[in-house]
This record gives structure tokens, C-alpha cells and sequence, in this order.
């Protein structure tokens, strides 16, 4: 990442947060572990683009309870109920907007809203739907908000990157084994064979370990397509 600037700010006024109210939606009990980030996010998203007029995020650290915050004739009218009813979630009592919960929810619906224009990956934000595919430069911009009680503070860094797609060999992986991947296409990588085995996992950009490599997605994987990756990537932005 290079060619940084100094952030740009703008300043925006907030309207009367006594206006608001914040609720909390907690997921069902009843949910696998592993299901339960995936379903939060996936929560946060449709709410989001089901409705304009809310704002939704994740409860911070806490994987089964998201926070939305609407208009409390927008909360009285109950156009939530039927959404949440189906999904055997649970309301808790409407609360009054700290500027904590609607930093939060500005912040991940402002990210939601801009793919697949920019998309998030670690802390920026990279231009354009096929940024993964780009082997040149690229625009990326570092978004932060910042919330008071009366205003918010947008801080937007722009960047200029570069994002390469991976390449087998920078895997020190043998060029026979890269050869025969290449030729047959139900060829398969085992673990052992990948001496450098770590890579960064998109959207969150943290390290992950490769175990193998393969052509198309093994009998025991969730996703039987590409788009079924697709809808999940969504889910996960």
C-alpha cells in the first residue's frame, strides 16, 4: 500500500437523536454455533436493504444480537415484526441512540450500501466489482466515523494499492505438483505439499492456514457454486 494522503473531513449535523430509538435483536436460541455469525450478518444485511430508512450493525463481540436504529414512528409502525417473527428472533425494548450504537451502525450500513462499488477488505475500502481480479493499481480509501452527540465526522484517507492475485508457486509449492494440478483437473494439493501454507482470507484480511488446494469445491464443502460463494462473500461485507 502506498501514495497515501491526508485524510479529507467532513462534518455533517446530526438531526435530534430524540427523534431515534435503537433496538436489539437477539438471535434464536436454538442456533448452531458455527451458523450464528453467518446468520448475523446475513440478518444485518437483508434488514439493511429491506428497509431504507433503518440503520443496522452487529453487536460488537457479540455474535447472536444485532442493533438497529430507525425513527420511533418507524419502530411504532412495526415494520420489522413480521421479518424478525420469521427469523424466531427476539425485540428487546426500544432504547434511547447513544452516539456509541449510531457510530456503529453508520459505519457498517455505509460499507453495506457502497458495494460492490468499494469493497471492504481488512481496514480499506477497494474500488470497483472486479478489484480481485486487477493485477495494476488500484483506489482504495480508509473510512472512519466519528459521532458526538450533535455531529459526525467522516475521515476518508485515499490510497493507492496493489492487490495481485495469488500464484500457486508463491505457495513454494514443487513445480511438478503445480504441473500435474494443472494438467488434470480433479487434481488435488494436500497440506503437505504447500510449504508455505498461510494466506490472508478476504473480507477481514486476518491470516489463515491452507489445508488444500483443488479445482472445485471438495463433496463435504457448504458451497456447491460460485455463486453460492458469492452470496456468502455478500453476506460477509
Amino acid at each position: 500500500m502506498n501514495d497515501s494522503r491526508q485524510p479529507s473531513l467532513f462534518f455533517i449535523t446530526l438531526p435530534d437523536l430524540h427523534k431515534l430509538c435503537a433496538v436489539r435483536i437477539v438471535l434464536s436460541n436454538g442456533m448452531a454455533d458455527t451458523e450464528v455469525r453467518s446468520t448475523q450478518m446475513k440478518m444485518c444485511r437483508q434488514l439493511l436493504f429491506l428497509h431504507q430508512d433503518i440503520l443496522t450493525s452487529p453487536v460488537p463481540g457479540i455474535f447472536n444480537q444485532i442493533w438497529v436504529v430507525m425513527a420511533i414512528p418507524f419502530y411504532k409502525a412495526g415494520k420489522l415484526s413480521a421479518y424478525i417473527e420469521k427469523h424466531e428472533a427476539k425485540v428487546e425494548a426500544p432504547q434511547r441512540v447513544i452516539p456509541v450504537i449510531l457510530q456503529n451502525c453508520l459505519l457498517y450500513s455505509l460499507t453495506a450500501r457502497l458495494a460492490p462499488a468499494w469493497n471492504k477488505t481488512g481496514h480499506l475500502l477497494v474500488q470497483g466489482r472486479e478489484f480481485l481480479s486487477e493485477m495494476g493499481k488500484q483506489s482504495a480509501v480508509v473510512l472512519n466515523i466519528n459521532v458526538t452527540e450533535t455531529q459526525v465526522c467522516l475521515s476518508i484517507e485515499a490510497y493507492t494499492i496493489r492487490l495481485p492475485p495469488p500464484e500457486l508457486r508463491e505457495f513454494d509449492i514443487s513445480q511438478s505438483i503445480i504441473k500435474d494440478f494443472d494438467t488434470h483437473k480433479n487434481a488435488v494439493i494436500e497440506g503437505h505439499s504447500i510449504l508455505n501454507n498461510w494466506c490472508y482470507v478476504l473480507p477481514s484480511m486476518k491470516m489463515g492456514k491452507i489445508l488444500s488446494i483443488l479445482h472445485t469445491a471438495p463433496p463435504d464443502c457448504p458451497f456447491r457454486s460460485y455463486g453460492d460463494f458469492q452470496m456468502h462473500w455478500d453476506n460477509l461485507r
